[in-house]
């Protein structure tokens, strides 16, 4: 898998270290953006939750260190809380609480790739599935058994960080929400390192990805020099 940080790579100049860490903040100054209307917002929310889903990406341990960050900037009561791998720790009522030790050395994921929170391939939409993994119990409506628990932890917002399959489940939650009365709000986060989410032009975690792959194809057939008679990628 290709890695998010320059942590991760020492030879990295100062130079490069400085175009990506550019390139984060132009990627996440969208969601700044749209999150700084809740400074002129009649009342804060008083719990925001926030999961990771789908394959891995270089960008999931920056989104959340921002989302955290902007969160206790401009909202500092809002409590926190991040769901355990992806949709499978919402129907399982799996949560930790982001608290002001946490919130305080957020900018640290920074450094890191992978999720501190952990991913899953669970798809609410797929009851059949859902039962089988034993999220559910047989009979049950998974996007209930979500929106259930959402209200029983009290949250407002719901932040999905996950690709097209964790998009679309996303926005389908989103609509049995409106549908069925539920006081809540979706808001998705494009990820995926293949950038093939429709109509998003680049999804975060796709040149990191690229870049990374680039360099690591460079070493390789560098490498392939080495030898005339044997060549192994692993």
């Amino acid at each position: 898998h290709a890695r998010a940080t320059c942590a991760q790579h020492p030879r990295t100049d100062k130079h490069q270290k400085r175009q990506i860490m550019a390139a984060n903040e132009s990627r996440m100054f969208r969601i700044d953006r749209r999150l700084s209307v809740l400074k002129n917002a009649p009342s804060p929310p008083k719990c925001v939750a926030f999961l990771t889903a789908g394959g891995i990406a270089p960008c999931l341990s920056s989104s959340l260190a921002y989302l955290i960050d902007e969160y206790s900037r401009i909202s500092p009561s809002t409590k926190l809380i991040a769901y355990r791998n992806g949709y499978q720790g919402l129907l399982l009522g799996e949560s930790v609480e982001i608290t002001s030790k946490i919130r305080a050395r957020c900018d640290t994921l920074h450094m890191y790739g992978g999720s501190p929170i952990g991913n899953s391939r669970v798809k609410l939409t797929n009851v059949k599935d859902c039962v089988k993994r034993g999220l559910v119990k047989e009979g049950d409506d998974p996007q209930k058994v979500a929106a259930d628990q959402l209200v029983k932890d009290n949250v407002d917002v719901l932040h999905t960080i996950g690709g097209d399959d964790t998009s679309t489940a996303a926005a389908a939650l989103a609509q049995f929400l409106l549908t069925n009365g539920y006081g809540l709000c979706v808001v998705g986060l494009p990820k995926t390192i293949d950038n093939d989410i429709i109509p998003i032009k680049q999804s975060l975690g796709a040149l990191t990805a690229a870049e990374q792959g680039a360099r690591f194809f460079a070493n390789v057939v560098a490498e392939s020099t080495a030898n005339p008679r044997m060549f192994i990628v692993h």
